[in-house]
């Protein structure tokens, strides 16, 4: 659940993020002109480190759900083949 928190909060920065840089095209008398590049390099690392998380947390969800359907899978098997042995054996 952490993971998706995280992967949620740094969608949302990445997307106010873009909305800023679009902001501060349109209006570009509201700011202080001398800090414009730190400006839009602060955002633009804001809206790369979303799209990181975002692919990490991609990651690990496709991970940990093909983890457990694989072990569910296994688990149902195995039980299976107990049962099959059981009723071969008339326990």
């Amino acid at each position: 659940m952490l993971r998706e928190q995280l992967a949620d909060e740094a969608r949302r920065a990445g997307r106010n993020a873009e909305h800023n840089l679009k902001w501060m095209e349109k209006h570009p008398d509201r700011f202080d002109p001398s800090k414009k590049l730190e400006m839009q390099a602060y955002l633009h690392s804001m809206i790369r480190f979303a799209r990181i998380e975002i692919k990490n947390a991609r990651r690990a969800g496709r991970t940990s759900k093909l983890r457990t359907r694989l072990s569910s899978l296994l688990l149902s098997i195995l039980t299976v083949l107990c049962r099959s042995r059981k009723a071969e054996t008339g326990r």
